[in-house]
């Protein structure tokens, strides 16, 4: 059976708007919102520059859609491991080894995720750079992915520390945690100038998991856990 011109364009267009979206990812990320043209845009997607308009309304639509495409994409990534410490702390009843554990598993999953996962190389630059000047995308990506672990990590404090998670302290712990998670790909270039790395190796990101658990469990009170210890 032949195939339509219609389903022809359809496809095309499809096609398109992905090379678009993801042309989008990696000129917002390396160069920021304001310094990216449409013409840069269109010539790294390789389409016309009337198609931005057509598929997204203009440029600042195509950044939203790239928001959200964002939040989708790292959904594998971050999802599971925020719902099972979510569903954990709950369950964990105040038992302080399983909290630990529990604890252990979110910082592991997390670091692999961001620091260890090549899909968020342009992903956590993007991030980085809303979290530098906000833009209107970042109540995008607040609410779909940064909010969820926010409150995930502030459940996770309020039931180590025994306060309750609406206290702003429980809040602020739940920062400052996932700042000992974050700063190694935001200053990932500080720690491997330091250790004379160049980028980070499996073994090398075994090494960061091992510091990190440990610090994070004793920001919280956490007692230590065995390397490799996870779960509830």
């Amino acid at each position: 059976m032949a195939v339509s011109r219609t389903t022809k364009r359809a496809a095309s267009g499809g096609e398109t708007r992905e090379r678009l979206l993801e042309a989008g990812l990696r000129l917002f990320a390396d160069h920021g919102y304001e310094s990216v043209s449409t013409r840069q845009l269109s010539r790294a997607a390789d389409a016309n520059i009337a198609a931005i308009a057509y598929h997204f309304g203009g440029k600042q639509e195509l950044y939203q859609a790239v928001a959200e495409r964002l939040v989708a994409d790292t959904e594998p990534l971050f999802g599971p491991v925020l719902a099972a410490l979510a569903d954990g702390v709950g369950k964990a009843r105040g038992d302080r080894r399983a909290l630990a554990r529990l604890a252990a598993a979110f910082t592991r999953g997390m670091l692999s995720g961001f620091v260890g996962d090549e899909r968020m190389r342009w992903r956590a630059a993007l991030v980085t750079r809303e979290y530098a000047q906000p833009s209107e995308a970042f109540a995008i990506i607040f609410k779909g992915r940064i909010e969820p672990m926010h409150k995930a990590l502030t459940e996770l404090a309020a039931a180590a520390l025994g306060c309750p998670a609406d206290d702003p302290q429980m809040v602020i712990r739940a920062h400052a945690v996932a700042g000992q998670i974050i700063i190694f790909f935001l200053a990932r270039v500080v720690l491997w100038a330091r250790l004379d790395w160049q980028s980070y190796t499996p073994d090398r990101l075994a090494q960061v998991m091992e510091g990190v658990i440990a610090s994070v469990l004793g920001s919280l009170g956490l007692p230590a856990v065995e390397p490799g210890e996870a779960g509830p």
